[in-house]
């Protein structure tokens, strides 16, 4: 029985591809996975707005309208930082992945049911390059 359903979280398609390539049945890994498919999504809907070849809610708008209707009102526009965003996302995705690989992403299981030990100098971008190269990727 799987555990996640795809059709229910609306991933896009380098999300997808990375839940479908990282995903292996435990909850407790595949929800990190499924968090780090959500973060890869948001770093390409950021890359998009950054080249202006996207929309992301950029602007925040406010109205102070004032007691007296013969007052003018104000309006207040806010924009958005989405560099620093796109930053924050980019670590977030890099905390995600590590923790990820902790789990052993091509390592088989030992005995016991846990993952075998990555070994040592193996990265997680290696294992999921791996990972991919294994599924025909």
């Amino acid at each position: 029985m799987e555990v996640f359903n795809m059709d229910t979280f609306g991933l896009g398609e380098r999300g997808q591809e990375l839940f479908d390539a990282l995903k292996t049945g435990e909850i407790a890994r595949d929800a990190l996975v499924l968090e780090a498919a959500r973060t890869a999504d948001r770093l390409n809907e950021l890359d998009n707005v950054i080249q202006g070849k996207g929309v992301l809610e950029l602007m925040i708008f406010r109205l102070d309208f004032p007691e007296d209707e013969d007052e003018p009102f104000s309006v207040e526009v806010k924009f958005q930082n989405v560099l620093s965003e796109a930053r924050q996302q980019q670590t977030t995705f890099a905390t995600l992945i590590d923790k990820i690989s902790r789990f052993g992403l091509t390592a088989t299981a030992s005995k016991g049911g846990q993952p075998a030990p990555v070994p040592a100098g193996v990265t997680a971008l290696d294992e999921i390059r791996a990972r991919v190269k294994a599924q025909g990727g």
